[in-house]
């Protein structure tokens, strides 16, 4: 067709002619008088130019070229593949494209693209944080759920803790007199039970003209008789309850004590008592214990108030259930003593736990006298049975597994200025979040400035003034010592607009002009060029303008019961959530220069930072304790104090309410069989006896930490 055009005279084709003798796909078809193949090689899409380029005409061997892009950068020009038309050369054109795809990719392999720069600056000079849980993040391990006890149905009226403290005092004196007078007997007694050869029993029945058995029931009786006046909290307590159809471990003590009394006054009687003298010295001892426990709760509940009236505005400790990744967090801020009478005047974890426990005693030991005396065709020792069941049931510890630990840790909370409020508090301590700010780290007066350097003529009073004002709007734990360097050079305080919060420092306006204040890392991220030998961590660095200003040299001490209170966190299941505003307070600083366990600390960002540091009132959560003191010592003993008492009134709620049940079924076989010579007042004694060594433990190891 070519060859015609060129004639004189011939007539010239049209493009659709033109594609009709050369083939093309999508317009025209091939020329019937042409018997080969399309010449026309189709190129992909794309960054590929759509011109081909011309080929000589060959056979039916001819191959096609046909180029393949590979998924590579966008620069990396496509490797064409040879496919011949032949079956003969097709395995060796294969072999060759891979071996040139293999070169390819060797001489590439080591490209990569050229990292941002100011990507790669702000990794190395911003510090590492933690990211936070959200709650519905399914990455979030499922919190286990914590064994709580049953809580206050309604809190009693809110009193001032000063007031309290009066109330607890009126009458406190007195009762502990009781107390003591009421062991006394009670000792008396379990001397009387057994058989002491110094006691003159049978001199006194032939002076008396009465049998021996017969007088050491009467003298028993007489000395229960005496305890219970002295005892008449307990008394009236438990009859209070029993007739409000609400039974606390009072109750059970009040039928034991009714229940022996009668036993007491018939003994001598009933047929084959000679072998088992009453149980009042039994009986005796769980109502001395018991007002003994009384006692020690009102002397922590009057200590705990008088802590908490001797500072108007104290620090407040609460817990959040969802304030820091989505688990309870304990934070401290300061507040008012609002909420504290009430929790400190509501009931314990034992009246909690007796709520459920003591109808059931009551059911069983009845039941069980029942069935031990009338259901053996003995009605006669039904007294006799009901005595030992009921004093069984009540087990000494009942009123004592909250008492004695809870005073022991109020008296350690005391000398460092803290006070817990009350059982609800401590029911609620569990494992979680700490928010430790900067004053926690170093409260006022351990941070110091021991140097000042101006650069670049500024006046010192102008750098000093800027840097003050800017550290007092960031409200850090550096606000202090640079008010009081502010006043030792004579400067003012200015007005600021615009804070920006940074990783490392802040940004804001002064007078029109642009300060930046933060440390050597901040100002290398803000291009602020330092001069040689001046990177040094532990300082505050100013820049004006873009221009570095000033310089400020900082020391601090950390006080040595830092480092232990972290480690009483940790090993209790707390984890420290680092909320720290001083630029310098970073995971590497506290790891480099104090040796803190960072790597079990948590370091948010910066403006999480902001909010855990300052929580609001809604974001405060319940209340655990008040402080009077700052510092972590005292923030830490009652985190970790409250959680230890949770756990101590727990196990010795389970060893009593395990005593009540071992005894109340030991007492029912031995009555049902009628083994007086086996259940004697001795034994008994004995058995009860040995149930106060683990509560005793218990309540020393609640502040041993």
């Amino acid at each position: 067709m070519s060859d015609e055009t060129k004639k004189n005279g011939g007539r010239e084709y049209t493009v659709d002619e033109i594609l009709a003798e050369y083939g093309s796909k999508g317009k025209g078809k091939p020329s019937p008088k042409a018997g080969r193949p399309p010449k026309v090689v189709d190129f992909p899409t794309g960054e590929i130019p759509p011109v081909p380029s011309p080929l000589p005409e060959s056979g039916d061997d001819e191959p096609t070229i046909r180029l393949v892009k590979k998924p590579s950068k966008p620069e990396d020009k496509p490797i064409p593949e040879i496919v011949p038309e032949s079956m003969g050369r097709r395995f060796g054109a294969r072999l060759h494209t891979l071996l040139r795809r293999a070169d390819h990719f060797a001489d590439h392999m080591y490209d990569q693209a050229e990292p941002d720069p100011e990507a790669r600056k702000a990794e190395k000079y911003t510090p590492g944080v933690d990211q936070e849980v959200l709650p519905g993040d399914d990455s979030a391990p499922p919190r286990r759920p914590r064994l709580r006890l049953v809580k206050p149905r309604q809190l009693p009226p809110d009193t001032p803790p000063a007031k309290l403290a009066a109330q607890y005092q009126k009458g406190l004196r007195g009762q502990g007199a009781r107390v003591r007078l009421a062991m006394v007997l009670s000792l008396l007694a379990a001397a009387c039970s057994t058989d002491l050869p110094f006691l003159p029993w049978g001199s006194l029945s032939q002076a008396a003209g009465l049998d021996e058995f017969q007088l050491q029931c009467w003298v028993l009786t007489a000395l229960l008789l005496l305890t219970g006046p002295l005892c008449y909290e307990i008394i009236a307590a438990g009859a209070k309850q029993f007739f409000t159809l609400r039974p606390r471990a009072e109750s059970v003590l009040l039928f034991a004590f009714f229940f022996t009394l009668a036993d007491g006054l018939t003994a001598p009687r009933v047929e084959g008592r000679e072998q088992s003298l009453p149980f009042s010295a039994v009986t005796a001892l769980g109502l001395a214990f018991a007002l003994w426990g009384e006692h020690r709760r009102r002397r922590a509940d009057r200590m705990s108030a008088k802590a908490a009236s001797q500072v108007k505005a104290p620090y407040v400790v609460c817990m959040n259930d969802t304030l820091w990744s989505s688990k309870p967090t304990y934070t401290k801020a300061s507040g008012s003593s609002l909420g504290f009478g009430s929790q400190l005047q509501a009931e314990d974890g034992g009246h909690d736990a007796y709520r459920i426990a003591a109808p059931l005693l009551l059911l069983g030991a009845m039941l069980c006298a029942v069935m031990a005396s009338v259901g053996q065709q003995a009605p006669g020792r039904l007294l006799w049975a009901a005595s030992a069941c009921f004093t069984a049931a009540g087990s000494w510890t009942a009123l004592l597994a909250f008492a004695l630990p809870y005073q022991k840790l109020t008296v350690r909370l005391n000398r460092v200025g803290a006070a817990l409020a009350g059982w609800p508090a401590a029911a609620r301590c569990g494992q979680g979040g700490v928010i430790l700010s900067d004053l926690d780290l170093f409260p006022t007066g351990s941070v110091s400035v021991a140097q000042v350097k101006v650069f670049g003529g500024a006046a010192t009073e102008k750098v000093v003034g800027y840097t003050a004002t800017m550290l007092r709007v960031m409200d850090c734990g550096l606000t202090r010592p640079f008010h009081d360097l502010l006043r030792t050079y004579g400067a003012l305080y200015r007005e600021v607009s615009g804070l920006e919060w940074h990783e490392g420092g802040a940004s804001g306006i002064i007078r029109n002009h642009e300060v930046l204040v933060g440390t050597s890392a901040y100002m290398h991220l803000m291009e602020v060029p330092l001069p040689p030998g001046h990177n040094i961590k532990n300082a505050i660095f100013c820049a004006i303008n873009g221009q570095l200003s000033g310089l400020f040299l900082l020391e601090y001490a950390m006080s040595p019961a830092v480092n232990p209170s972290l480690s009483a966190l940790m090993k209790a299941g707390a984890a420290p959530v680092l909320a720290t505003r001083d630029p310098n307070l970073i995971p590497a600083l506290l790891e480099q220069k104090f040796k803190l366990p960072v790597d079990k600390m948590e370091f948010p960002p910066v403006d999480r930072r902001l909010e855990l540091s300052k929580p609001t009132p809604e974001q405060a959560g319940e209340l655990v304790a008040l402080l009077s003191r700052e510092g972590l010592g005292p923030y830490c003993d009652a985190v970790v104090g409250g959680r230890r008492l949770r756990m101590a009134v727990w196990l010795g709620l389970a060893f009593s309410l395990a005593g009540s049940v071992i005894g109340l079924c030991l007492t029912f076989y031995l009555t049902s069989v009628g083994a007086f010579a086996s259940l004697t007042a001795a034994n008994f004694l004995v058995f009860m006896a040995a149930w106060l060594v683990p509560q005793w433990l218990i309540a020393n190891w609640v502040n041993q930490y």
